[in-house]
């Protein structure tokens, strides 16, 4: 997926970020999933800013913040 995301490929963003989230084929980095989840939000991709919204909601990988979950 890195090729793809590095090249602002929305699906392939999230789905990078869902890799670093659960550590699956890269070390486990919840601040890097978000830093994919942004990205892939920005861009209008719905999975992508629920994650977010997740993390922002749970602190997960960033400070809680429930304002930014909504």
């Amino acid at each position: 997926y890195r090729k793809a995301a590095d090249q602002d490929y929305p699906k392939a963003q999230y789905n990078l970020g869902v890799c670093y989230q659960n550590g699956t084929c890269v070390s486990k980095d919840v601040a890097m999933a978000v830093y994919w989840y942004r990205k892939a939000a920005d861009q209008g991709y719905a999975n992508a800013q629920y994650n977010l919204g997740y993390c922002y909601q749970n602190g997960r990988g960033i400070s809680k913040d429930e304002a930014m979950a909504v």
